[in-house]
């Protein structure tokens, strides 16, 4: 059965999602490595899933010096946090036993959890801060296309006093990994994932959202044609992900042999055919977890405070 037709909105969706889990990444937390930073927000994801169910419980634990009490937090089991991440067990073990050697974890028979202490911290608020930005940044983008028109988002019930940023953050980061999960599914692992999606925005930067114009669009979908794409060499792309340079190297070679990307002059780039057939699988589950993403921020009152933002930021 051929895959479904893909819509030039929901190229353009998947082009700013990209944008998005790639800019998570780079707000991660510095001391973290990528796997580990993958790690710590699944752990803290999972404690909060009971504390913050609901939206009474979203909106009592959303301002940024508010965050769930440690008693509020539900431990999870590293089985739990391998199976959730497809990870083999003892190198979830491995790095558990060394974030908890940092400090970032604590963990006993129950299992392991981040405790509150870790968001009562400066950097910690500029990084739930941060998120919000971003989580504000992709909703005008998705405004500018259009993306809301036809499923408007609901009016709040809520009109908190303070801003929501840490439900905004909590949605945002339940999105980046379940959209995550997905893309890993069809790279094999997360390495590979972080990968792809550097190449893939390296390839074609400075190109815009839209996916519709005739001139820029593939013949196949609308996606970037091959021939309007910047190579990049394997150097600059293990400077920009930090992977290092070898490990680089090797796992492009393999994904080039798998045909998810593809050695050209002056470097790699992703083939517009293997991005057309991911995007093809991952635009209705995109979709979905996108409206589902900022109906949540709707109702917690967090697009209602950017607008107001950005009203003042016209007025002004």
């Amino acid at each position: 059965m051929n895959p479904p037709l893909l819509s030039a909105r929901e190229s353009a969706a998947l082009n700013i999602s990209r944008t998005a889990l790639l800019a998570l990444w780079q707000g991660r937390d510095k001391r973290l490595d990528p796997m580990d930073a993958l790690l710590v927000a699944t752990i803290i994801q999972a404690n909060v899933d009971a504390a913050t169910s609901g939206l009474d419980e979203q909106v009592a634990f959303g301002p940024i010096d508010r965050p769930p009490p440690d008693q509020a937090r539900r431990r999870v089991s590293i089985s739990r946090i391998a199976d959730s991440l497809d990870l083999r067990f003892e190198t979830v073990r491995r790095r558990v036993n060394r974030l908890k050697d940092r400090g970032v974890i604590v963990s006993d028979a129950a299992g392991v959890i981040v405790p509150e202490s870790y968001f009562h911290t400066p950097d910690n608020a500029a990084t739930v801060m941060g998120i919000d930005a971003l989580a504000a940044h992709i909703y005008w983008r998705l405004v500018d296309l259009g993306y809301f028109d036809d499923r408007p988002l609901p009016p709040p019930p809520y009109h908190p006093p303070e801003h929501p940023y840490r439900a905004v953050a909590r949605y945002f980061m339940s999105y980046a990994l379940r959209l995550g999960g997905e893309m890993r599914l069809l790279c094999v692992d997360y390495m590979n994932l972080l990968l792809v999606l550097h190449l893939s925005h390296l390839n074609t930067a400075g190109l815009g959202d839209g996916r519709g114009d005739a001139a820029t669009a593939h013949p196949d979908g609308p996606v970037i044609d091959d021939s309007r794409k910047m190579p990049i060499s394997v150097a600059r792309l293990a400077r920009e992900t930090g992977v290092p340079f070898e490990t680089t190297r090797r796992r492009l070679s393999r994904l080039a042999e798998q045909d998810l990307c593809r050695l050209v002059e002056g470097g790699y780039i992703m083939p517009a055919r293997t991005i057309l057939t991911f995007a093809q699988t991952l635009a209705p589950i995109n979709e979905m977890n996108l409206i589902r993403l900022y109906r949540n921020c709707a109702l917690v009152g967090a697009v209602a405070g950017w607008e107001a933002r950005g009203a003042v930021s016209k007025a002004s």
